[in-house]
């Protein structure tokens, strides 16, 4: 009786599925125009935005679309553009001269120098050859009347130039002064001889223009021979004491000189007998003269070509050099030399560089 009952059950559980299974399948009308198509799966699995998958660690893209663009390029354009800025980098950068300036000696000392060399400077003589007018008395009183380029205080101008010498003139800090601005002085001057007009006199008549290159090279070369003659005097006043003996006497000579004259214009005043002031006078002049000839052989024995007045003129500046205290500058001079020797070294080569160019 119970197995009849399980059958029957089970036969109406099996009558009740297929009726369900009847039901949920659609059935397609006779006369309908759909097709139907077999549907191929993606060839790309499809993902969730990052947003989802990772929350706040995804960043929105705020690329701008130009930049978008060239992030798109092509392989071979992006090759050729990084190429082109490559090429762009290596392109030789100008050249800048960085100077560590002096707080005494002044960058505009450079400027100023360079200034006075320019000015004294002519492209063509009367005889149509580059010449220069520049001396040591000249760079002196250039530089000594209005202190260009040092930082002073120039209410008195006679203390103001003692202190400068007093910093400047010692073999340390003549070295380390041609150190900081050699460079940067050859440099100045170039640039502005051949970017900045001035008014220069050719062949006797003034013209307002550039320099060219051969016309640098010129005075580059005509400065350098003024520097090594410079240089070779104070080699000498260096290796003999003498001259500054010398120069001494010849100080004391000329007010000698000074005070006959005083007493033979006070005889000629007081209708006097002048013999002996004139005699006297007379005297002190020979003896002065003879000093100053024998400055002017010395130096020149070692220094050929050299004006006599420019040979005078120096032994007179150095010795002053060491008065109050009659202090030894044997050492400054000999490191004074040594700079301008190595600048004149300086000049011949940019000369050459630019008679080339």
């Amino acid at each position: 009786m119970n197995r009849q009952k399980l059958a029957i059950i089970l036969i109406g559980c099996a009558l009740v599925l297929a009726l369900g299974a009847y039901l949920l399948i659609p059935k397609q009308e006779e006369n309908s125009t759909s097709l139907r198509q077999e549907v191929s799966p993606p060839e790309e699995t499809a993902q969730a935005p990052a947003w989802v998958e990772k929350g706040q660690e995804a960043e929105p893209d705020y690329t701008p679309p130009q930049k978008k663009e060239q992030e798109e390029e092509s392989p071979s354009e992006q090759t050729d553009t990084t190429a082109k800025v490559e090429k762009e980098d290596k392109q030789p950068a100008p050249q800048v001269t960085e100077v560590e300036e002096d707080s005494i000696v002044t960058f505009s000392f450079v400027e100023s120098l360079a200034e006075y060399l320019l000015k004294n400077f002519q492209p063509q003589d009367v005889n149509g050859k580059p010449a220069t007018k520049v001396s040591p008395k000249s760079l002196n009183m250039y530089f000594g009347l209005e202190l260009k380029g040092f930082a002073v205080q120039v209410q008195n101008i006679r203390t103001a130039r003692s202190s400068v010498l007093d910093y400047a003139f010692t073999p340390d800090m003549v070295r380390t002064l041609h150190q900081i601005y050699a460079p940067a002085f050859l440099a100045h001057l170039k640039e502005t001889a051949t970017n900045e007009q001035r008014e220069y006199l050719v062949s006797g008549e003034k013209q307002l223009r550039i320099l060219e290159n051969i016309e640098v090279a010129s005075m580059l070369r005509l400065n350098a021979v003024r520097l090594d003659q410079t240089a070779s005097v104070f080699r000498t006043l260096a290796s003999d004491p003498s001259l500054m003996d010398d120069a001494a006497s010849y100080l004391q000579a000329a007010k000698a000189v000074e005070r006959y004259n005083s007493q033979l214009q006070m005889a000629i005043a007081d209708n006097k007998d002048v013999s002996n002031a004139s005699d006297r006078l007379k005297s002190a002049i020979i003896q002065r003269e003879r000093i100053k000839n024998s400055i002017i052989t010395k130096l020149g024995n070692t220094c050929g070509g050299c004006s006599p007045s420019d040979l005078f003129y120096l032994a007179q500046w150095s010795y002053r050099r060491t008065l109050p205290q009659q202090s030894d500058k044997t050492a400054t001079f000999d490191a004074v030399a040594e700079t301008l020797e190595d600048m004149a070294e300086r000049f011949r080569q940019e000369a050459k560089k630019l008679a080339a160019s």
